[in-house]
């Protein structure tokens, strides 16, 4: 009987040890680009082609994404 209640005290730490390192964040050198400044470079000409009235928001939010990323 003790040794299913202590089963069932670790089994949280257990899951909570397993869900960290599954789902790891990215390390430093996955989120940045290989050249931000060109991938900045890119996205200033992509924004300076037309105006923002002209874009979608679904096109500003694909752009917002793509800035978050390189900055």
């Amino acid at each position: 009987m003790a040794s299913v209640l202590y089963a069932l005290l670790f089994l949280p730490a257990i899951v909570a040890i397993a869900f960290v390192v599954l789902r790891r964040p990215k390390t430093l050198a996955e989120a940045v680009p290989e050249n931000p400044f060109a991938e900045l470079d890119a996205l200033l000409a992509e924004l300076e082609s037309a105006t923002l009235d002209e874009r979608s928001a679904d096109e500003l939010e694909a752009l917002a994404e793509r800035l978050e990323r390189i900055a």
